[in-house]
């Protein structure tokens, strides 16, 4: 029995069943949020070469909107930096899909190519939870992370969790590289659903019907 699905939904739950996604920030991040600014914490974690990262930003949209996007895996590659790739290989459940990405690296190192299990979950309180686990890649060790959205102000707050274990024994040179690639991939996802709501209301509106089909026949667990 594969039970990976399962572990995934129930680490995505235990996140919506926490407190707000916010309240780890002091003041001073909370006004920088409000602001529409992104506030970025890195966490040392011992025994990674690599910090976990934190990043927060307000969208302006509702938090089914954002989730609705960034549900929609096979357009990722139409509007993240660097991947070229974003197709769902497997559907384990209606929430829960792996997808193939590929990420063109820069420099001299060769392009990335993984399978993620992203599995999402909605909270009772109007959140969602889409949470990831890396199942299998060419360079990188251990991947995961979680995309956790709530209702903030007149839109939605995002905060975007990830701690990757690289493979590679120059690691450390690639460290800055891959902090900037998660703060263009926020971006690039808050100005994708803004985008949408402002230039391609039908399509977004697919999208949400998309998400909440697949909410409803998600099996109960």
């Amino acid at each position: 029995m594969n039970t990976r699905p399962l572990i995934a939904l129930i680490a995505c739950a235990r996140l919506l069943s926490a407190e707000s996604l916010l309240d780890d920030l002091d003041k001073a991040q909370l006004d920088q949020v409000a602001r529409g600014e992104q506030v970025v914490i890195k966490q040392e974690v011992e025994g990674k070469p690599w910090p976990r990262v934190k990043l927060y930003q307000k969208v302006r949209a509702t938090p089914e909107e954002v989730a609705a996007v960034f549900f929609d895996y096979r357009e990722a590659k139409g509007y993240i930096p660097k991947v070229f790739k974003s197709n769902i290989s497997n559907r384990p459940s209606p929430c829960v899909l792996d997808v193939d990405y590929g990420i063109d690296i820069p420099l001299f190192f060769p392009d990335e190519f993984y399978t993620a299990r992203n599995s999402l979950t909605a909270g009772e309180d109007g959140s969602y939870c889409v949470s990831w686990v890396l199942l299998r890649a060419i360079q990188t060790k251990a991947s995961e992370g979680s995309l956790r959205i709530e209702g903030f102000q007149d839109g939605a707050a995002i905060r975007y969790t990830n701690l990757a274990t690289p493979g590679s024994a120059i690691a450390p040179l690639l460290k800055l590289l891959a902090v900037e690639q998660l703060k263009d991939t926020v971006h690039a996802i808050v100005r994708q659903v803004e985008k949408q709501k402002r230039e391609n209301p039908e399509a977004l509106k697919q999208e949400v019907s998309s998400l909440q089909e697949a909410l409803k026949k998600e099996p109960s667990k």
